[in-house]
């Protein structure tokens, strides 16, 4: 591994130097993969090094908010890693990458968590919403509606800057170079927008024109009322996935705060097989547009 310009080079791959948040993750994934590839357990590297368990192990899980290049150089000479050497170089420029302001701290107001620095360096993200349209695909006037009807409203000084956030979110996500998007609303998410007949036309709008659209990676797929899939059963869910094989794909289940993020492989295998079973019974992409022209017509 070594640095070459802004990329982090590798015998497998090349990836991007991120912002601070997947730099974190990525570095973590790196940290777990070295001690692996040691066979080395948790205890192991923690008496060798005399920290705690806990300690060694928040590295790979990046709940080290804030690495000291000095903890992670001495990590890396329990795993051989030879002091100045391109991989030991790579590896610290994550730790200091890690360490900077990310670009999302500014709205930091009306965003909470790390969700959106994670989001924007997926490479692809499959989304499944049974309530509301997804975030990235919500138009400003129907953001401030939700926002403005939600359990916990906001004041219109925040719904305001939540609604240039989400913008700034969509702007990453939905130009031609961005992630692939793969999107299943049920129609009753849809339906929901009545109380408001013109944002109603003109999110339902938005919503063929993406995915009409043939300079996006955006697939949106809508969930008929008939069919037998049991949302209700489920909730919404976010799938994010990274092309760096050191990031771990990843759940995400919003709430009110910030949300719960399930790393397991089992949890993520789960929510993968729901994803695809919700794929295999919602409307292909045309015939989505068809139901949604019909809903404004």
């Amino acid at each position: 591994m070594y640095i070459d310009g802004d990329t982090i080079s590798t015998s497998q791959e090349e990836v991007t130097v991120a912002g601070p948040t997947i730099s974190r993750r990525q570095l973590s994934g790196v940290l777990r993969r070295l001690r692996r590839e040691k066979q080395m357990t948790l205890e192991a590297v923690a008496e060798r090094l005399e920290w705690s368990t806990a300690k060694v192990s928040n590295f790979e899980t990046g709940r080290t908010a804030r690495p000291s290049v000095t903890d992670v150089s001495a990590l890396l000479r329990v795993y051989g890693i030879a002091d100045g050497s391109r991989e030991d170089t790579a590896i610290l420029s994550l730790v200091r990458q890690s360490r900077q302001r990310g670009r999302w701290s500014r709205y930091g107001d009306v965003l909470t968590g790390e969700y959106a620095g994670l989001e924007e360096e997926a490479s692809r993200i499959s989304t499944y919403e049974p309530i509301v349209v997804p975030g990235l695909l919500q138009i400003p006037d129907y953001a401030r509606l939700h926002m403005q009807a939600a359990s916990a409203p906001r004041v219109d000084s925040e719904v305001e800057r939540a609604v240039e956030a989400r913008a700034q979110r969509q702007a990453g996500v939905l130009q031609g170079d961005g992630p692939e998007l793969w999107v299943i609303v049920d129609e009753n998410a849809l339906r929901r927008m009545v109380v408001d007949r013109t944002v109603m036309r003109d999110q339902i709008d938005h919503l063929i024109a993406v995915s009409e659209d043939l300079t996006n990676a955006v697939t949106i797929q809508v969930l008929p009322v008939a069919t037998s899939f049991h949302s209700g059963l489920v909730g919404p869910f976010v799938i994010l996935e990274y092309s760096d094989q050191d990031i771990a794909p990843f759940v995400f289940l919003e709430t009110d705060t910030d949300g719960l993020y399930l790393e397991h492989p089992e949890e993520v295998a789960r929510y993968r097989r729901l994803f695809e079973q919700a794929q295999s019974i919602a409307l292909g992409p045309q015939d989505s547009v068809a139901l949604m022209r019909g809903l404004i017509t």
